[in-house]
């Protein structure tokens, strides 16, 4: 059984990706060395995070995915080697209960929590971009980021409050924060602290991972703020928003397009910097073990521009940059052939085209089946109208056969006459 576990929890906008990426990519060559790299799949750790923090889009997972969890502790109780890494940003989000009791699921096993942290003031306007990859509409300039609740906010972000949570029952020597360096002068370097708190350091591991850059300039921002408020469905629900919105449209699109920093309102850099200062002396009042440099946290002022001072020039020349790269993106896909088996789950390039195509045509479908619709609803009522009066006519046919002719006359062809008889006489 694993006897020791190093469980980074976040936070999210702390190089999380690039290093759960030096993880996956060296699996092998861990396992060679005893440790394990826990969750087969991202989506495994996702999952897993969904279920310890009760999260409400946890019981819309599959029957069998429902207890990823306990998958992963069974994974980790079961490797053979020594230790066990498990990464996930937004464990981070737990409150203090939700973590106790994925550490008690644990017990037995020597776990040290891990907390990688950048400098508090960064992280503002890297929340309010992630929110906008699920549709948020609210300006920069006017959004605070959430102190108690959600995902994207100072719950996350603030490494003092994330190892009040989740280290309340540890030794302080076993709770970790890993501190971003402020500049990339060394590419390796964040690797290398995160190495340190996990007990990987001197493993001869391919570090050759790319930085993947998902922030998006201040014109890119605020073009997808502007998206956000046309936002209509299908397009909703944390999943759709997920893959069009944020991987298709943000990631796969914008990104690309341009990096001009975002910048920050006077207030919200002063809630930073005070708020930066006292997760330093509440770290080092701790005695949590540091790895880096607690000064890296400080509160910087960005130099860029905030979203609202850009200009309607700048926006519809993206949008159109943006209409444009997306034709390629739907062009490429529609033309690319799987060269391996793709799973019944996963949806062909041409798929993805086609379901495009069928989200753009999908209003004026609606439209027309309605209008045929009603159209159908018309006619069928005109035609019960017409199948009344029928019905009137023949009973009153009855009823002048009965008043006009003897009964014993009554034959069809004296009907006929007697009938035209009276209608000559009463017209």
């Amino acid at each position: 059984m694993t006897r020791t576990l190093y469980l980074h929890v976040g936070s999210p906008k702390s190089g999380t990706t690039y290093l759960q990426r030096i993880l996956d990519g060296n699996r092998d060559r861990l396992a060679e060395a005893g440790v394990l790299v826990v969750g087969k799949q991202h989506v495994d750790r996702v999952q897993a995070a969904l279920q310890v923090r009760e999260d409400p889009r946890w019981e819309s997972l599959p029957p069998g995915r429902r207890d990823m969890w306990g998958r992963l502790v069974s994974q980790i109780r079961e490797w053979q080697g020594e230790s066990a890494v498990l990464s996930y940003e937004l464990f981070s989000a737990a409150s203090a209960a939700q973590a106790q009791r994925a550490l008690a699921d644990l017990d037995g096993i020597e776990v040290h929590v891990v907390i990688s942290s950048r400098d508090l003031a960064r992280s503002v306007p890297s929340a309010w971009q992630e929110r906008l990859k699920f549709g948020l509409t609210k300006p920069l300039e006017s959004w605070t980021p959430p102190a108690n609740k959600g995902e994207w906010g100072w719950r996350t972000t603030d490494p003092a409050a994330v190892a009040e949570r989740w280290g309340a029952t540890l030794p302080a020597e076993r709770v970790h924060v890993v501190t971003v360096p402020r500049t990339r002068s060394d590419e390796t370097a964040l690797w290398d602290r995160f190495a340190e708190a996990c007990g990987l350091a001197g493993l001869p591991l391919d570090l050759s991972t790319p930085r993947v850059n998902e922030s998006l300039g201040a014109v890119e921002a605020e073009l997808l703020r502007r998206v956000n408020g046309h936002l209509r469905p299908p397009l909703k629900g944390s999943r759709e928003l997920a893959v069009w919105l944020r991987d298709t449209l943000a990631h796969g699109v914008l990104a690309q397009q341009g990096n001009e920093p975002l910048g920050m309102t006077d207030e919200q850099y002063a809630e930073a910097a005070s708020r930066a200062d006292a997760a330093i002396a509440a770290v080092s009042a701790a005695g949590y073990t540091v790895h880096g440099d607690l000064e890296d946290l400080r509160a910087t002022r960005p130099a860029g521009r905030l979203p609202g001072e850009v200009s309607d020039a700048e926006v519809l020349d993206a949008a159109l940059g943006t209409i444009v790269d997306l034709l390629l993106l739907v062009r490429e896909r529609s033309r690319q052939q799987p060269r391996t088996a793709v799973p019944a789950a996963a949806p062909t390039p041409r798929g993805l085209a086609r379901r495009v195509v069928q989200r753009a045509a999908a209003p004026y479908v609606k439209r027309r089946d309605q209008r045929l619709q009603d159209r159908m609803a018309a006619l069928e009522a005109e035609i019960a109208h017409e199948r009344a009066l029928h019905q009137r006519v023949a009973a009153l046919q009855d009823v002048v056969a009965e008043l006009l002719l003897p009964t014993d006359a009554r034959d069809e062809s004296i009907t006929g006459r007697a009938l035209r008889d009276y209608r000559k006489g009463a017209l």
